[in-house]
């Protein structure tokens, strides 16, 4: 079920006080079009309706696909601490093998969504991030800041990437065989990362490097 709550904003540009609807847990199958507006990135913007201020808040908020069988806490800032006292096996049995996924930020959020509704492992694509990164910094001579999953071009038989480059506002594409993610997929369940766990955890760079240390047989 989702849940809609409201609470008070104090607006920081002019100290107004906004009764503000909040959506702390979507369920993507009954609100589809909260789903829609997580996607196109705007549930969670929010507007001073006395001096016009724009904003984006980003607050704790849980979403649901129980069609595809995962789950999305976003934690601002990644204080993850918050995770850490719950069993979420013991105290919730009913999510017992449901992929679970923490993320810091709302593009953290739509990227898990796309990357777990086209089916994919979040750790291989994490994986080939990692390397397009180098191959996109290399191209265009700067440092890669950001990058996010996109789509899988099933008729070229390619996977896409964003890449947000240093000094730069407008992303570039980068994209690379599905060859290469079935490697990666190859390497993280030799790696053992592919077991379902009780927890939510973070699948980021550091957990890449991290499945790629453990496949060299690297210690930490």
């Amino acid at each position: 079920m989702s849940m809609l709550t409201s609470k008070d904003v104090s607006c920081p540009h002019c100290g107004a006080v906004v009764k503000t609807q909040m959506a702390e847990g979507i369920n993507a199958g009954e609100n589809p079009d909260l789903k829609a507006r997580v996607l196109d990135e705007t549930l969670f913007d929010w507007k001073c309706p006395e001096c016009g201020y724009e904003a984006q808040l980003i607050y704790p908020c849980l979403y649901h696909d129980k069609s595809k069988n995962f789950m999305i806490y976003v934690v601002p800032n990644g204080c993850n601490c918050a995770l850490q006292s719950v069993d979420v096996s013991e105290a919730f049995p009913q999510l017992d093998g449901v992929t679970k996924r923490v993320v810091s930020t709302l593009t953290g959020l739509k990227e898990k969504i796309l990357i777990f509704e086209a089916g994919l492992n979040d750790y291989a694509v994490e994986l080939v991030k990692l390397a397009l990164a180098g191959v996109a910094s290399k191209k265009h001579g700067a440092n890669v800041a950001e990058g996010y999953f996109c789509f899988v071009d099933e008729p070229g038989g390619r996977i896409v990437f964003s890449f947000f480059l240093q000094n730069e506002k407008e992303p570039v594409q980068q994209s690379t065989r599905m060859d290469v993610y079935h490697k990666s997929l190859e390497i993280v369940e030799s790696a053992g990362a592919c077991a379902a766990g009780d927890d939510f955890i973070a699948v980021d760079s550091t957990a890449a490097e991290r499945v790629l240390r453990e496949y060299r047989g690297e210690e930490e």
